[in-house]
């Protein structure tokens, strides 16, 4: 070799040794952690960064290894990472830790690029960088924290609300059953079950309203108990109200689904029948007074036999009001309580 050859030889090395100085500096100066590794991913540079962070001494790192330069509670993770980055042969990235000197763990986003030669593909090497993410992972967790926090209150909430629901409909419920249960009170006789005096006559005022609109014809029956009082008197009350609810059993059995019915006094029942003229009363009136006398209560081994009278008046032409017919009927009553009673007039 020629000493000219020499000169641009050494010239070149010169500037060699300058280019990596200058780049050394400037890894030198990058305030994220930077090293580089050989093929065997043995240490070959560390900045300032790193060494300090791993409390790696700068004059005795090169040629070793993480398991030889860091703590075990992190060696073995950024081992694996290496091993990782080689396998996958391009940039990975890959989150690390590290502990400072006041103790506290940082967390680190550290990119691998993996080295070869261009020419046989050969592994040269594997350079690394870091960045601090210890606040961006605290922010990230505190968020998840929040998160989790908002997830459980509005599974509370969904909570709160759904049981809100369900008292609420329970709470209406349990008002419409008041509610139907008031209206059924307001409206029925609650001994036999058929409409009290106020629903009958509301009813049967709204079957007249009907018949003179249309020029129907309806009829009434009023009907009591012969001898109630004394029924009272000789078997007590108890007797009487199963006296009274037996009737209110043979009258309903014995209508329409459009008759009207209801208890209007203390043993007094009547009967409004739309579309019904004063034969087709007093048949059905017959029917019940017949049915009466044939059933019997049981007391005490006794067989108590009941009658009732029965009277009977058709609407005619020229009555205002429901109020003419019922006394009408009234009067019917009357006639067959002094005809020997168990018996059907009609006035």
């Amino acid at each position: 070799m020629s000493d000219k050859e020499i000169e641009v030889l050494q010239q070149e090395n010169s500037e060699l040794k300058a280019l990596i100085v200058q780049f050394k500096r400037l890894l030198d100066s990058i305030p994220d952690p930077v090293f580089m590794k050989d093929e065997g991913l043995h240490w070959i540079y560390g900045n300032p960064v790193i060494l300090d962070l791993y409390s790696i001494d700068r004059d005795n790192y090169v040629g070793k290894t993480e398991d030889q330069l860091l703590p075990k509670e992190f060696a073995d993770s950024c081992m694996e990472s290496d091993r990782q980055a080689v396998a996958k042969g391009t940039i990975s990235k890959s989150e690390e830790r590290a502990r400072d000197a006041e103790d506290n763990i940082h967390f680190y986003e550290v990119f691998k690029v993996p080295s070869y030669n261009p020419e046989d593909g050969v592994f040269l090497g594997l350079i690394g960088v870091g960045r601090d993410i210890t606040e961006r992972k605290a922010a990230q967790e505190a968020l998840e924290v929040e998160n989790n926090k908002r997830k459980e209150n509005e599974k509370e909430l969904r909570e709160l609300t759904e049981t809100l629901e369900q008292k609420v409909l329970q709470r209406t419920e349990e008002l419409n059953r008041q509610r139907i249960k008031a209206e059924y009170l307001a409206t029925v006789d609650v001994l036999t079950e058929l409409n009290n005096r106020r629903a009958f006559y509301e009813k049967s005022i709204a079957v007249h309203e009907e018949a003179k609109r249309y020029g129907h014809t309806y009829s009434v029956i009023v009907l009591d108990v012969d001898l109630f009082k004394k029924v009272n008197d000789t078997y007590g009350h108890a007797v009487g109200d199963e006296a009274l609810k037996m009737l209110a059993s043979i009258i309903k059995n014995a209508l329409r689904e459009s008759d009207v019915e209801g208890r209007v006094g203390g043993e007094e029942f009547a009967i409004t029948l739309p579309n019904t003229t004063v034969d087709g009363a007093v048949e059905l009136a017959q029917r019940i007074c017949n049915k009466v006398e044939q059933s019997t209560l049981d007391y005490k081994n006794k067989k108590i036999l009941l009658t009732v009278s029965l009277g009977v008046s058709e609407v005619k032409p020229g009555y205002e009001c429901f109020d003419e017919l019922v006394a009408k009927a009234d009067k019917a009553l009357y006639l067959a309580k002094k005809s020997g009673r168990n018996c059907v007039m009609v006035q």
